[in-house]
């Protein structure tokens, strides 16, 4: 782990904005959501963001979220700045994360489907580092963003670390998960059709490859 790597929740607004450009620089179009939607998930503490500072200067931006009610943290971004890659501050991140929050047993993200796509050869490598840091696949069922700017939805993956290795996850507990990112990170409806669209499909067990 590299000690010279501090991570603290943003207060700031030079921070947030350290923060922003990292994610500006780090993220295509499509990726992106409106940097309104990211303020206004802060405000409602529907997220939180994260800087990790290497040797005192931005360097990494993390997007967080302790699902309520739960013991599942939501990482809905993670990246470091163009001149600090290659140094390991990302899995620094990961190892360090059930430290950040306490109380938690499990991290949720999306990934894109490596199937899918221009840049199967990038997604399949973010995979690779996920994996490398003891992420699983959940499978038996499918996922979608749901659709912004009249576009269709977009199948992803859905990966978890647990502090714990585990094979299986429980059905309900997943569905419950779900329904709370659709609703305080995207924020779309309970009725959703995209989101009750997948509900409908997740297993009783859910198999983690």
């Amino acid at each position: 782990m590299l000690s010279n790597v501090v991570i603290s929740e943003v207060k700031s607004e030079e921070d947030f904005n350290n923060g922003i450009n990292i994610y500006e620089e780090a993220f295509p179009p499509s990726e992106k959501r409106p940097v309104e939607d990211i303020k206004r998930n802060i405000a409602k503490d529907h997220e939180k963001m994260f800087i990790g500072k290497y040797d005192g200067n931005p360097a990494i931006f993390i997007m967080m979220w302790p699902v309520n009610d739960s013991d599942f943290l939501f990482l809905d971004y993670i990246a470091v700045k163009k001149e600090y890659r290659g140094k390991g501050l990302g899995s620094t991140f990961l190892k360090k994360i059930f430290d950040i929050e306490e109380g938690y047993n499990h991290v949720i993200f999306e990934v894109e489907n490596p199937n899918e796509g221009d840049n199967k050869s990038q997604r399949m490598k973010r995979i690779k580092f996920y994996r490398r840091a003891g992420a699983k696949t959940l499978t038996g069922f499918k996922y979608f963003l749901p659709p912004r700017n009249n576009n269709k939805s977009q199948e992803m993956k859905l990966m978890i670390m647990s502090r714990k290795s585990i094979k299986m996850v429980d059905g309900e507990k997943i569905q419950t998960v779900l329904e709370q990112i659709y609703t305080h990170i995207y924020n779309r409806k309970s009725d959703d059709k995209t989101l009750n669209g997948i509900l409908d499909n997740i297993p009783d067990d859910i198999h983690l490859e």
